[in-house]
């Protein structure tokens, strides 16, 4: 049963229209994103999902969009009294604390996916590391050389708790991915991009700190109709397109994408 559903006999059906189809849950945690005319029925819509999904204990309305360098947003705690809890992933546990630092279960299948593609031996940079949901799986599967780089010191400290909960002996740096060839000296086989919305840029850091041969996974936020050109873009710039998806739509039109890129 939806939600729309479970509220047809307690909201008028103009607002019954505006109840989401779909919402995220993390850990325990599920975050709801409603329309301001829901907001004075924020409790019912969550007492209706908590009543549906016996595994969520809290319930957080995003107020805004995710802003600022952490790319946290607001959250007001509707059900509960607390924004971190403990997620599991890809036989992984992770703290995460959703107000704090970002993290998407979206992509869940992707960090799978990577980690599948890891070859042992191979020396692997995760920029935008967060806490860890893309090291972690590599680092377990995988006998690799694995480092992270994160700017959100909080999210550094939870992912070396994630490393230990995980018994996994890999590292984060603490620093800005704009500083990535002045922090690093050495190449890397595989670097994994999980990039901030609109920050393109950051693809022209890659090559000088990857070998010859090696891949980039790079993530774009982009509308259905800008593919064609960015794949032409990155063609023109020298990379190899090996693959590419659409990894799932964060805004109407607009989808996150990854492509698997060689030098």
């Amino acid at each position: 049963m939806s939600l729309q559903e479970h509220l047809k006999d307690k909201l008028r059906e103009e607002k019954l229209l505006l109840v989401p189809k779909r919402f995220e849950v993390i850990g325990d945690i599920a975050v709801l994103s409603l329309p301001p005319l829901l907001y004075d029925e924020k409790h019912l819509v969550a007492q209706a999902l908590v009543s549906q999904n016996k595994n969520v204990k809290v319930v957080l309305l995003k107020k805004n969009k995710l802003s600022g360098e952490n790319r946290t947003a607001e959250f007001e705690i509707v059900i509960g009294d607390r924004t971190s809890t403990i997620h599991k992933e890809n036989d992984c546990l992770f703290n995460v604390d959703i107000a704090r630092t970002y993290f998407s279960g979206k992509l869940y299948f992707e960090r799978s996916r990577i980690a599948d593609e890891v070859k042992d031996g191979e020396n692997v940079l995760v920029l935008f590391c967060g806490v860890g949901p893309f090291l972690m799986p590599i680092a377990k599967k995988k006998n690799v050389n694995i480092i992270g780089l994160e700017k959100n010191p909080f999210a550094c400290t939870l992912f070396r708790k994630n490393a230990g909960l995980n018994h996994i002996g890999a590292d984060i740096i603490l620093g800005d991915a704009n500083s990535i060839c002045n922090i690093f000296k050495t190449r890397f086989d595989r670097i994994i991009m999980p990039t901030p919305y609109g920050q393109d840029h950051f693809l022209s850091f890659a090559r000088p700190l990857l070998k010859p041969g090696g891949t980039v996974h790079f993530y774009t936020f982009k509308k259905d109709f800008e593919i064609s050109h960015f794949k032409r873009m990155v063609e023109e710039l020298g990379w190899h397109i090996d693959f590419y998806r659409d990894c799932g739509d964060v805004a109407p039109r607009v989808s996150r994408y990854v492509f698997d890129l060689k030098n």
